[in-house]
């Protein structure tokens, strides 16, 4: 993946704390702590929690929508329909390209389970959804395979980026390809996704954004 993950070391405001710094007017927790507290709050059930609610207010809301036979919600794939946690967890909260590589091309990362049902919700009401990942183009099958295998197994189309594209923010790339979807007659109703990126621009329809305490996209 070229974006750049900038993984947490200031999380969010509520989980900075005091430490001892040579400026006084500076507040940031120790590493390791924070890693615990974003463990805790992935393995507590609070992720899970928090993303009920979330998906709970999608569904009312797309409830209310008026649909025709070309409405579609776009889909962001890592900690969006699939999680990497453990593996994320695994070497220390950081980020190794070759290894998040080959992590891809196993294809074995589970489904999140409130996303799931979001997407089970939408595949009863017949409302297509296409995935828009930042994944690269070697990793198309085996994201494919990992998502039919873990039940997104209904879906119009998935969206990788090519060779050429590699090098376009997140945020870029995914609003040129929602652009490409309503010029070839998609209704863009919602798109869900972790990041800002991902709902950032144009023909985004109603926005879910899920909460992601393990990194940042630009």
């Amino acid at each position: 993946m070229k974006t750049i993950k900038t993984f947490s070391v200031i999380l969010l405001s509520f989980l900075l704390a005091s430490c001892s710094s040579t400026d006084p007017s500076l507040q940031i927790m120790n590493l390791d702590t924070a890693k615990k507290l974003v463990q805790g709050y992935y393995e507590s059930g609070e992720f899970d929690r928090e993303s009920a609610k979330i998906i709970d207010e999608a569904i009312r809301t797309i409830d209310k929508m008026k649909l025709n036979n070309r409405s579609v919600v776009v889909f962001d794939i890592d900690e969006t329909a699939l999680s990497n946690y453990n593996m994320t967890k695994e070497i220390g909260f950081g980020f190794i390209p070759k290894l998040w590589d080959e992590w891809q091309q196993k294809g074995t990362a589970p489904a999140i389970s409130q996303t799931k049902r979001f997407y089970d919700y939408l595949i009863s009401r017949k409302i297509d959804v296409i995935f828009l990942t930042g994944r690269e183009d070697f990793a198309r099958e085996s994201t494919r395979r990992n998502l039919v295998e873990k039940g997104y197994s209904k879906f119009d189309t998935l969206i990788v980026r090519t060779q050429s594209e590699n090098k376009i923010s997140a945020a870029i790339f995914k609003s040129i390809k929602r652009e490409e979807l309503t010029k070839n007659g998609y209704e863009i109703i919602a798109c869900i996704g972790d990041q800002w990126s991902d709902l950032t621009g144009g023909n985004t329809g109603y926005k879910i954004k899920l909460p992601n305490y393990l990194y940042i996209l630009d």
